[in-house]
């Protein structure tokens, strides 16, 4: 009986975006690949939640971008066919068959990290070894593609561009529903806008804060600004800011909500907002599209892409251009109603079963090969 071909998928940065995206895939595959036996390596307290995806769970506690995962995972998926990293954290001394998917090159590009040693000698150095290593290299929008073949060199015939998606639970919630659920489980009383993402520098947010200082001088705390996401090493500095600026009693901080409660965030809100400088997709903007939402982004990165002229732009380093934008949804329903359709319209292009096909060809290529 002919073994069956093995792909490994390195499935430790599961609390994270890119644990997001590994799962949803990963869901995918199962029924996608039925003759591929797939091994995962896992966190132990994460090995229940994917053992429905995986035929093997393969436990490991090396932290990414570390020296024991660099020292442990080629012996860990010794005999697959292929390893798939969801993530620039390659094995470098891998020696076999691999692939990588590189969601972006924001270390490289945003001020705040491409002039950090981290970025020069790490982040930059793993990028150039996974971009020369691997046999196929995924990404997820035709700016994170341009952005590799510019910094990082390789063959564009090695790069497949495969977009995000929003989860299947992120569809349209009534409105007043969806206000009464966030005011029960988060205290947030008023209309609001929303950003949702970890705010590290390269979310942009002291512009989303000008930006709504403005707005707040005409419309005096009617308004709040949810931010769902934490960056514990930047936060302190956005709070003092917040301070400054005269917001901080307007702005909520939430760390995490279930995926539910997101929903019911963004279909409350009067827009979903991404000040963004370098974004590798943006799933925020097609999450919020799909729950009929509103969005407004900068005009930056993958962002135009992503919003595909369903969205309202700004430039990223203009605070008033930012508050012009927020000020007319407050003030055109209209223009609302058509975002909303122009925007559920869209996030339905952005298709689960089209990413997870796309994937399995190139495994399916790979396995193969």
């Amino acid at each position: 009986m002919q073994k069956r071909p093995i792909l490994a998928f390195d499935a430790r940065a599961h609390a994270t975006g890119i644990g997001r995206y590994s799962e949803q895939l990963l869901a995918g595959l199962r029924s996608s690949l039925p003759g591929v036996e797939i091994w995962c390596v896992a966190h132990p307290d994460h090995r229940s939640k994917l053992a429905a995806f995986a035929d093997r769970i393969i436990p490991s506690s090396a932290a990414m971008y570390s020296v024991a995962a660099q020292a442990t995972i080629p012996g860990l998926v010794r005999g697959a066919t292929l390893l798939h990293c969801p993530h620039y954290d390659i094995p470098v001394l891998y020696p076999d068959r691999m692939s990588v998917t590189i969601h972006d090159v924001t270390h490289l590009l945003d001020p705040a990290f491409r002039n950090t040693l981290k970025s020069r000698v790490f982040a930059k150095s793993l990028l150039k070894i996974a971009v020369a290593k691997a046999r196929r290299i995924i990404t997820i929008s035709q700016y994170s593609k341009r952005m590799i073949l510019e910094h990082l060199g390789g063959s564009e015939s090695k790069i497949s561009v495969i977009h995000r998606y929003a989860s299947p639970i992120f569809t349209p919630m009534p409105r007043h529903e969806a206000k009464v659920i966030v005011r029960r489980e988060l205290d947030v009383c008023r209309d609001y806008f929303l950003f949702v993402g970890s705010p590290k520098p390269s979310k942009n947010l002291p512009i989303l804060f000008e930006a709504f200082a403005r707005l707040q001088s005409k419309h005096h705390g009617a308004i709040e600004l949810v931010i769902i996401g934490n960056d514990k090493k930047n936060e302190p500095s956005l709070h003092t800011l917040a301070v400054r600026l005269g917001i901080d009693q307007w702005v909520r901080w939430i760390d995490s909500v279930p995926d539910e409660l997101l929903r019911a965030c963004y279909s409350g809100a009067e827009a979903t907002i991404l000040p963004s400088r370098q974004e590798g997709f943006g799933l925020p903007v097609i999450e919020s599209m799909a729950c009929g939402t509103p969005v407004i982004c900068a005009d930056a990165a993958s962002l135009p892409e992503v919003a595909g002229g369903c969205a309202l732009l700004f430039d990223p380093s203009s605070a008033e251009e930012c508050g012009v934008q927020m000020s007319k949804m407050i003030d055109s329903p209209q223009l609302r109603g058509e975002l909303r359709e122009k925007g559920l319209e869209r996030a339905r292009q952005f298709d689960a079963a089209k990413a997870v096909a796309g994937h399995a060809q190139l495994f399916t290529e790979l396995l193969a090969s």
